[in-house]
């Protein structure tokens, strides 16, 4: 946000100024290192495919490691918030929270392309939960807008097959970046925040 990226792209919040309008923002995911918890997870699957391999891994210590992470990330999404009200002090802020990456009922699909023990999905279900409950809290803290994505993509989660699958696999069969969403899944979630910005008018 407040430094250049990769390949020479310009720190994001560079974009803003007083003339900015709308502003549409989805932060968290890689602050609580959530690419490297899915990775831990897939290498443990192994050892224990019917268990909780993952869960027991980030739980072991008596606390929860991810829902630290996710408390700590809060501070940073105020921060984040902050200075974009700074920047653009007339826009509507939106914070856009993630879909729905694995079933909400719990009931995983362990195959070589989601290869996730059977007992760690109602788990990392759980956290994707409190990392958006997080997002709107923080969201309504600064008065921005939350948009909540999940609800609109239960039942078009990671295991559901080619077609009714929003959110692709590890290995992702249509344009997309593992356990991200694909084409249908970001119009989904376009058309939440669609909705969002419609219900609300042009108030703040």
């Amino acid at each position: 946000m407040t430094a250049p990226q990769a390949d020479g792209v310009p720190a994001q919040l560079d974009a803003l100024d007083r003339g900015t309008d709308l502003v549409t923002v989805t932060i968290g995911g890689n602050d609580i290192g959530f690419s490297t918890v899915l990775g831990t997870c897939v290498q443990l699957m192994s050892g224990n495919p019917g268990g909780t391999p993952c869960q027991t891994h980030y739980t072991g210590t008596g606390t929860d490691r991810i829902t630290d992470a996710i408390a700590e990330t809060g501070p940073k999404v105020a921060q984040v918030l902050r200075g974009i009200h700074r920047r653009a002090p007339h826009a509507r802020v939106v914070v856009v929270g993630y879909p729905d990456l694995f079933p909400d009922d719990g009931v995983g699909c362990t195959s070589r392309s989601v290869p996730l023990a059977a007992g760690d999905f109602a788990w990392l279900r759980d956290k994707e939960k409190e990392l958006n409950a997080m997002l709107a809290r923080q969201a309504r803290h600064s008065g921005a807008r939350y948009v909540n994505t999940y609800t609109a993509t239960v039942g078009h989660d990671l295991c559901k097959p080619t077609g009714e699958r929003w959110i692709e696999t590890f290995a992702p069969e249509t344009p997309a970046a593992p356990v991200h969403p694909n084409a249908a899944g970001e119009r989904a979630m376009a058309t939440a925040v669609e909705g969002t910005l419609a219900h609300h008018g042009r108030h703040h």
